[in-house]
């Protein structure tokens, strides 16, 4: 067996590999990680992207992926696709990302926020298989990430094979201008606003099992400045189930109340916010000598 190989005109000596053959497969999540002891990057199996159980869908979201999709799809597409997602934690750029990785249907490679960058171009340049490239707030980690260097992997001047490249960031002002007006490097530029979830409060809180929601979705919307999916389930899980489980009487006067003695003071807890309120709790009923019918439905 020959001890060298020749690459175009270099001869080096063959390295020693132990392993079986291995193809990557659609859909399935690979970490792209660097060894710097050996000096070599390699991939390791992930295994699925975490999503979560109900998924809440923008339509226009859908015709996005499906307009990145059909691009990237088409033979009008160059080597390299770049997609970058826009705005505040939690607004749903990640999740969007997920979504367009998975419905490519191709090996999905997310790069660890110490990969260097100067090595990406270095190690994809041989790739015969179309793969999806995932980079996770790449605003954060310009310590590894170098402008240069991710500018130079987006240009995809090695003829290798296609590559769906999914970036998201917080905020765009941390990001170098050369990202912008350059569809060869990032063809596609979505933002989202601090209140892009708004659309999905009142089915989130269906989905939490309120019956008469007005009141506390218009109290999200009118009062929660950062509607991130995570803010939204929060404040649901806690404050409708509090009121659920302790208030006697939930009524839109209450309710409306108790909301707001919620955002005044954050910092106070649920059980102590409405001990010192007017209101009746786990049994124990507020009671005067009126006989009024002055009764209003529970929302709850």
């Amino acid at each position: 067996m020959a001890e060298f190989i020749k690459i175009g005109n270099e001869i080096t000596v063959k390295p020693k590999l132990e392993g079986i053959s291995y193809e990557l497969i659609n859909n399935k999540v690979y970490d792209l990680e660097y060894d710097r002891m050996q000096g070599k990057s390699y991939l390791k199996e992930n295994g699925d992207l975490n999503m979560p159980k109900k998924l809440y869908e923008l339509e226009e979201d859908n015709k996005f992926i499906k307009r990145v999709l059909n691009y990237f799809n088409s033979e009008n597409s160059g080597k390299t696709t770049g997609i970058l997602l826009a705005g505040t934690k939690g607004t749903g750029k990640t999740m969007l990302s997920k979504r367009i990785a998975l419905e490519s249907n191709l090996p999905i490679i997310i790069v660890a926020n110490d990969y260097p960058a100067n090595k990406l171009t270095s190690f994809f340049k041989h790739f015969t298989t179309p793969v999806v490239v995932m980079f996770d707030e790449i605003e954060k980690n310009s310590y590894w990430w170098e402008t240069k260097d991710l500018l130079g992997f987006l240009d995809g001047v090695e003829a290798t094979s296609k590559k769906l490249v999914l970036m998201t960031c917080n905020k765009t002002d941390e990001i170098d201008d050369n990202f912008f007006d350059r569809c060869s490097r990032v063809r596609y530029f979505k933002e989202y606003e601090a209140n892009s979830n708004s659309v999905f409060v009142r089915y989130m809180a269906e989905d939490k099992g309120v019956k008469n929601i007005d009141e506390v979705v218009n109290f999200i919307i009118e009062h929660m400045e950062v509607k991130s999916f995570d803010n939204i389930s929060a404040f649901l899980d806690e404050v409708v189930n509090f009121i659920i489980e302790h208030m006697e009487v939930k009524s839109f006067d209450n309710i409306s109340a108790f909301l707001d003695e919620v955002v005044l003071f954050e910092d106070i807890p649920l059980d102590k916010l409405a001990k010192d309120m007017n209101l009746s709790l786990n049994g124990v009923i507020r009671t005067g000598t009126s006989n009024s019918n002055d009764d209003e439905e529970d929302l709850f």
